[in-house]
């Protein structure tokens, strides 16, 4: 009997395994999505960009642009778009690296940090400001100024607002190019600061050493605080406070009302870097190699780490840690609580730029290098 059963058991194997074989279409294995994680995106003098894994510093892929980077990688609508010195803007997919490039054929290099507001991204490039509708990437319009564009612009509203060398601060409908107001202090200066808006007003450190407060509808000017040196560092604003490095070693805040000095932190060389503001502790590089952690409230140093290069990247804050590039070539990943290395990436090239974070929502987490933090 139990030979009997052992056959018919072996005959409903064979029969089973000949009528799944002989279906008309069998069935395939459906691949699986690629896996997605947050990446940091860094650029350097070496005309690499990098993504790097930001919790464990391990690259996942690298791209060549051919060209060196001065403003940094900004991830809108889920492309990466790469400003640098050449007339190109590459886009590149943020999760594989593959290398595009808009059509736009831009009249300069591109210094600026790009902004993107609704489907449209502006992008400032030699003597003008552009604004490309990034779906068909055609020209939506442009505005050319008197002077060469190296401040980063800040969308708000319907205002595209930015500095020019040629010594004015522009306020542009961004719908239409069409131009609000214009203000050019009565002493010419350079505006390579980029811009930070609250509800009233417009903040822009000059290279007169001036940080100006410009009435945001009239563009009339409110109030000027003088440093002792050129503000390249771009400001933020904290409550009623705003917040520069100075090319005089020095991190202001001051009150937004009228200007006045509520503390100044010393460092040991210029501060070209952009703070960033996270709770309440303001991060800020200087040229003296130091990266500084320092109170919002009262300009005290919470911790300072020290690199081998001068810092002139802007940092971002993103679960804990805060990074920044520095002239000794590596991009630094450091604990927000005790300024300790979580990790450092050894990039072969200076690092102008400051990095971006892809939070995979489609937009990216960066500096404050144009104005705001998150686009």
């Amino acid at each position: 009997m139990k030979h009997i059963w052992t056959k018919v058991l072996l005959s409903l194997v064979v029969s089973s395994t000949l009528l799944t074989s002989c279906k008309k279409d069998p069935e395939t294995d459906t691949p699986l999505p690629p896996v997605v994680s947050p990446s940091v995106f860094i650029g350097s003098q070496n005309q690499f960009i990098y993504a790097i894994n930001p919790t464990t510093g391990i690259k996942k892929w690298e791209c060549f642009i051919g060209a060196n980077f001065d403003g940094s990688p900004v991830l809108y609508n889920n492309i990466l778009f790469v400003p640098n010195s050449s007339n190109t803007l590459y886009k590149i997919d943020p999760n594989t690296g593959v290398r595009s490039q808009s059509k736009v054929a831009f009249g300069g290099s591109i210094p600026t940090t790009p902004v993107g507001k609704d489907r449209f991204l502006f992008v400032g490039a030699g003597n003008s400001m552009y604004s490309i509708d990034i779906q068909p990437d055609t020209i939506e319009w442009v505005y050319t100024t008197g002077g060469s564009i190296i401040s980063s612009p800040t969308a708000v509203d319907t205002s595209l607002i930015f500095g020019s060398n040629d010594g004015s601060v522009y306020n542009i409908d961004n719908r239409n190019g069409n131009l609000i107001w214009k203000y050019s202090p009565t002493v010419p200066t350079i505006f390579s600061s980029s811009p930070v808006v609250d509800t009233a007003h417009v903040y822009i450190g000059g290279e007169d050493g001036k940080m100006y407060c410009i009435n945001k509808a009239t563009g009339t000017l409110t109030w000027s605080h003088l440093t002792s040196a050129a503000i390249k560092s771009s400001p933020l604003i904290f409550g009623g406070n705003v917040i520069f490095g100075s090319d005089d070693n020095n991190l202001y805040c001051l009150q937004n009302i009228d200007g006045a000095v509520r503390w100044t932190m010393t460092a040991g060389d210029r501060i070209r870097s952009s703070p960033y503001l996270q709770g309440q502790v303001v991060y800020v590089g200087s040229y003296d190699k130091n990266f500084y952690a320092v109170n919002v409230l009262n300009g005290s140093i919470k911790w300072q780490y020290k690199t081998d290069g001068l810092i002139k990247s802007s940092p971002v804050q993103y679960n804990g840690l805060v990074y920044f590039g520095s002239y000794d070539k590596n991009l630094y990943a450091l604990d927000t609580a005790k300024g300790t290395v979580k990790w450092k990436y050894a990039i072969n090239g200076l690092i102008d730029c400051s990095p971006s974070i892809d939070l995979n929502s489609g937009s990216g987490l960066n500096s404050t290098i144009s104005g705001s933090s998150i686009y």
